[in-house]
Order: structure tokens, then sequence, then C-alpha cells
């Protein structure tokens, strides 16, 4: 009983990691970027805004 009671608990963790690495992939091929180039982008974009602004004036 408590051989079957272990085998459940790490089933449980490996499907909660599956589920977890899973999202993860999800997150990266619908973005397609990672972290460093989304800042990159917000920074381009704020630069752009910026740049914007000072010709409007």
């Amino acid at each position: 009983m408590q051989l079957l009671l272990n085998l459940l608990i790490i089933l449980a963790i490996i499907s909660w990691a599956v589920v977890i690495i899973i999202r993860t992939f999800r997150k990266v091929k619908v973005g397609g970027k990672c972290a460093a180039c989304d800042y990159d982008c917000a920074v381009k974009k704020l630069k752009d805004q910026h740049d914007r602004h000072l010709l409007q004036h």
C-alpha cells in the first residue's frame, strides 16, 4: 500500500513537471522570443515614441 502511495506521488510530480514544460514551450512558441528580446523590443518602442515626441515639438 505504501509503495502504491509513493508511486502515485511520484506520478503526480512528474505529471505536473510535464504540464509546466508544455506550458513553457507553448508560451515560447506563441511569443517566439526570449525575455531579453522582449526587453529589447520594449526599449526600441520607448525610444521611437520619445523620438517622435521630440520631432513633434
